[in-house]
């Protein structure tokens, strides 16, 4: 059965690889060249010159990125450059010299005479600069005149003709309407049109006809469906966190809304923004945050012993690198390690772009912190919201009442004079804890109380082997606890003895900071945690009275969620004894659990003020005793301070402070009773409490250098100029500045190229100097200006411009004379022709069978897929659970994108790993291809159910009705009749595969069929 088919799809497909050629576009000799530096001069540095002497090495002092660099003196004192005198020039000297140790390139091919002359030429009519057209703003663009009018539908046809022209070929005529309905259904929707939807074209004669198609599936929601997978190219969207675990990730309503936004056609320049900031919007909504997934789809390793640190900075490198390659197709992870190495931006300036990224509060912790609880109910996801601003906006609030005190108040350090490290007492309170957990479990048979269990025992372990230990000394440098030791114990207990100079105390400020208070704010230490303080006052006689706190004070938001909970447990308990919020109680008060010092990563000082609940008086000799606990984490540099200012208690006291508490815990209740998904999205750091960040000395994250740099753009590009604050919406909206030159351009290359099959610039990835060169600027330029100020960034109607175009509805057929002088469609004599991507193969498939289900969102489905392919089970993930009922047959975009393993058809058909963003896939014509639309079994069910189809018709009269039945399911698959010899070789084929299945077998036979129909070259193209 197979043998016939491949032997039947042979006959009528073929096999064919067309090579790659360039037009050629050899000058006349006779003619006189007029110079230009980008035309010209730039590709020959580039190609021989700039990788030595450019960017990452200006190697002998050379370098030809800048005007000012080529013509300045290299080490040997001669000037590289001198405009009007080629042979005083060093370039000339060097490139002509016959001496192997002095001509350039070195160790590499001379540059050819006619190279050589270019260059001459050059420096000889003054040695004119150009910036790479790129970086210059796109300038208004003249219309051409028409060729031939019959040709024309909008001013693209024109600019078309015009280059059509100067390379003497024609533009070919109007696609069939079949042809033409098909392959504008795929690029609008993704989706062949139904038969309903073909009649009713090609039975309208209104010279409308076609536009009316065109709104009709603009207006569509299977559009979004379609586009959405272009732009989850680009934002590397997958359903797991990648590298070895690759755990689940909760990521699908980014998904929904990026399908969402382009059917709702929000304008390109609020699509961008959103995703980038959504989080700084004013009023942002459920929406703008889901927005900002997309620099959440980074990958993250959950692998044990890897460092968060380092693979944050991995993160935000790609984000940035992610930025500018998706927005302005500039190849900036080049700038990483060293200056770009073909074009004008410094080293330095990736790293103050970088900046702009660096202050989200995501860290690469296996839980994704930060999420949005995003409702499962639909309608509650606004109630989800609304109280999760509610909360934020709290601890904004009360973490910034007291960063505003604590600038106001002048703080007196005090004298640290000694400290011991008592491990003993910590070990046994870390065991007693977990005791206690262990007491009271309900399930002792789970994972969780097996490890409670070793853990206590490895404690009692410890505990022994330290019981008559003295204690150990605790490093003190400048009244400060200043810990290097490498053996310092993971739990201990600081037992400090303080002095002061103050003769009176209302507060105690805490602060932890690094041991290199330079470095530390771009190179993080170790985080640490304080669990509890204890302070007494004693007398020079040796007595000693603990100190009570009226409340702690914290200006972290990171921390305040578990604080305020604890603040609100302890003020209940006083308020049971009569007590106010800030009266400790008697005996057993515990208010310096709630000192909340502690971060993730130590970046800058922290600190928490612990509030006297009546000021104390010291006396000569007096000093203070504290008890500084901390149970698993390290605090290397504390110091201790304080105030007489009684603002502190006040604050303590206050009303809206104690009302916002008090909500905050209300509120939290209400949110945990929601059912909901945590959804990985962006936001910012505390504005007083952000990472600073410095330049990578060659890319090395550990190898900081120089000062903290401020938010910046490359010089290369407009001035950054914020209307307020710097931060990442301000960066986002730069990339819509009018004068931004490559954002509108690099977005209508990317549209032309998804609709056309080839860019204006080919290397969407790369508009710089090294890039291809657009094969019609004009036309680029007009474009773009269109996006930006006509359509006003209106995706839809851009779409619609290219579409209605005559150049996009051209019969596609190859000619001789195309084949031989325009292989590629570079010039655009003949329509589009390109291959389905892999999810177009598969939902064509399911839709012309019968199969497809429309249910648009929700969570990623595991359609079926050849067993044994999943790989490596991971620890959530365990298996592929086929999908059943219509969640079978769902549209590709809602296919489950495990990053370790890809759908294995997706991958077959060229669709892009999903670690890092692909601005464009290649496309391939493989035997691989076949073997998984003839055998997968997505296809092989397609092939069941469209003989289904096409046996209802043959079932109506067996005899007569085998070639009618035949059309029907060529017609459904390719929106057109098949001629006659394709349609004899199909009646064929069936009457093989009768002679090979059993007698009766009707649904075998024509199921071979249907799996040749959808395995046709045709089928397979748009």
């Amino acid at each position: 059965m197979k043998a016939f088919k491949v032997a039947v799809m042979l006959a009528l497909a073929g096999l064919s690889v067309v090579a790659y050629q360039s037009v050629n576009t050899q000058a006349d000799p006779d003619q006189v060249i007029t110079i230009s530096f980008n035309k010209d001069i730039r590709p020959i540095l580039n190609e021989n010159c700039t990788g030595c002497h450019g960017g990452v090495g200006k190697q002998s002092g050379v370098s030809f990125i800048y005007r000012e660099e080529a013509l300045g003196r290299g080490h040997s004192g001669r000037l590289t450059v001198v405009p009007g005198d080629p042979d005083a020039s060093g370039l000339i000297e060097r490139i002509e010299s016959k001496d192997p140790n002095i001509r350039m390139p070195y160790k590499a091919p001379p540059l050819k005479p006619e190279q050589i002359a270019l260059l001459r030429q050059w420096i000889e009519e003054g040695a004119e600069w150009e910036e790479h057209w790129a970086f210059e703003k796109p300038t208004a663009q003249a219309i051409p005149q028409s060729i031939d009018e019959s040709k024309v539908n909008n001013e693209i046809d024109l600019f078309i003709q015009q280059s059509l022209h100067e390379q003497r070929l024609t533009p070919a005529d109007k696609a069939e309407k079949g042809v033409l309905l098909r392959r504008l259904s795929l690029d609008l929707t993704g989706l062949p049109p139904t038969l309903d939807e073909l009649n009713a074209f090609l039975n309208d004669e209104s010279p409308e006809a076609y536009n009316k198609q065109v709104d009709r599936l603009l207006a569509s929601k299977h559009f979004g469906e379609r586009w959405a997978s272009m732009w989850l190219d680009l934002a590397r969207y997958a359903d797991t966190k990648g590298y070895t675990w690759d755990k689940y990730r909760d990521t699908w309503p980014y998904r929904d809304w990026v399908i969402d936004a382009f059917n709702q056609n929000k304008p390109y320049n609020d699509f961008v923004i959103e995703q980038l900031a959504g989080d700084l919007l004013p009023n942002r909504t459920v929406d703008n945050m889901i927005a900002t997934a997309f620099h959440r789809q980074t990958t993250s390793n959950d692998e044990g012993g890897t460092d968060d640190e380092e693979f944050r900075t991995v993160s935000i490198l790609d984000r940035v690198s992610t930025t500018w390659s998706v927005l302005n197709g500039v190849t900036m992870n080049c700038v990483q390690c060293h200056a770009h190495p073909y074009d004008p931006i410094e080293h330095e300036e990736f790293y103050s772009f970088y900046s702009f990224l660096n202050t989200t509060q995501d860290s690469d912790k296996s839980n994704d912190v930060p999420h949005l609880k995003y409702a499962v109910d639909p309608t509650k996801r606004q109630q989800a919201f609304d109280i999760q601003e509610q909360l934020i906006q709290i601890k904004e609030n009360i973490a910034y009442q007291a960063v505003k005190l604590n600038d106001q108040v002048d703080w007196e350090k005090l004298d640290i004079e000694s400290g011991k490290i008592d491990e003993l007492t910590a070990l046994i309170k870390n065991r007693d804890y977990i005791q206690k957990q262990i007491d009271q479990a309900d399930d002792k048979k789970s994972w969780k109380y097996g490890q409670w269990q070793l853990k206590v025992k490895r404690l009692n372990e410890d505990i022994a082997a330290i019981q008559d230990q003295p204690l150990a000394i605790l490093g003190i440098k400048n009244g400060e606890v200043y810990e290097t030791s490498e053996g310092l114990a993971a739990s201990a207990i600081y037992k400090l003895k303080v002095n002061s100079q103050l003769k009176n105390i209302s507060a105690l400020q805490f602060l932890v900071a690094g041991l290199d208070p330079e470095i530390a704010p771009h190179t993080p230490e170790a985080g640490y945690k304080v669990n509890e303080i204890k302070v007494w006052h004693v007398k020079p006689d040796g007595s000693e009275q603990p100190i009570s706190f009226a409340g702690i004070v914290v200006g972290n938001t990171e921390v305040l969620d578990g604080q305020l909970s604890k603040l609100f447990s302890l003020h209940k308990q006083r308020e049971k004894q009569g007590l106010k919020p800030n009266q400790p109680l008697a005996e057993g008060d515990s208010m310096g659990s709630a000192i909340a010092l502690s971060a993730s990563h130590l970046f800058n000082p922290r600190w928490s003020v612990a509030v006297l609940a009546e000021p104390i008086a010291l006396e000569n000799g007096d000093y203070l005793k504290v008890d500084v606990h901390r149970l698993d984490q390290k605090v290397r540099h504390l110091a201790i301070s304080a105030t007489t200012n009684n603002d502190w208690l006040k604050l303590t006291a206050d009303p809206d402070r104690l009302a916002n508490i008090n909500r905050y815990t209300e509120l939290k209740p209400q949110l945990s009773n929601i059912a909901s998904i945590d959804v990985p999205v962006m936001y910012q750091q505390d504005s007083w409490d952000q990472r600073g960040t410095a330049l990578f000395g060659r890319g090395n994250f550990l190898a900081k250098e120089g000062e903290l740099l401020e938010p910046a753009t490359p010089k290369l590009f407009p001035a950054f100029e914020p209307d307020s604050s710097v931060d990442r919406l301000a960066m986002a909206k730069w990339f819509f500045k009018e004068d931004q030159p490559l954002t509108a351009r690099v977005a209508v290359n990317r549209f032309w190229h998804t609709l056309f099959g080839r860019g204006i610039v080919e290397t969407l990835e790369d508009f710089g100097s090294i890039g291809e060169k657009p094969s019609h600027p004009e036309l680029l330029d007009w474009l773009a200006i269109q996006f930006q100020q006509d359509l006003q960034w209106d995706m839809k109607q851009l779409i619609r411009l290219l579409v209605t175009s005559h150049t996009y509805q051209q019969k596609s057929k190859i000619t001789e004379q195309l084949q031989e002088q325009d292989p590629n469609n570079v010039w655009l004599a003949r329509g589009p022709m390109q291959r389905l991507t892999a999810e177009m193969v598969r939902d064509q498939a399911l839709l012309v069978s019968g199969l497809l289900t429309t249910k648009m969102h929700g969570k990623p489905v595991m359609p079926p897929q050849p067993d044994n392919v999943w790989g490596r089970k991971g620890v959530k993930i365990k298996d592929w659970k086929t999908a059943k009922g219509e969640d079978r047959y769902r549209r590709a975009v809602y296919t489950f994108i495990k990053r370790q393993y890809a759908y294995p058809s997706f991958e077959t058909f060229d669709m892009e790993s999903r670690e890092l963003s692909h601005a464009r896939r290649i496309p391939t014509n493989t035997p691989l291809q076949a073997l998984v639309t003839l055998n997968d079994p997505v296809y092989h069910e397609a092939a069941q159910s469209l003989a289904e189809l096409m046996l209802e018709v043959y079932k109506v009269s067996p005899s007569q009705n085998k070639q009618a039945a035949i059309r029907h399911g060529y017609q459904l698959v390719l929106s057109q009749m098949p001629d006659e010899d394709t349609l004899n070789i199909l009646s064929e084929a069936l009457d093989m595969a009768y002679a090979e299945v059993e007698q009766g077998d009707d649904k075998n036979a024509w199921t071979a069929v249907a799996s040749i129909l959808l395995n046709l070259d045709n089928a397979l193209t748009r």
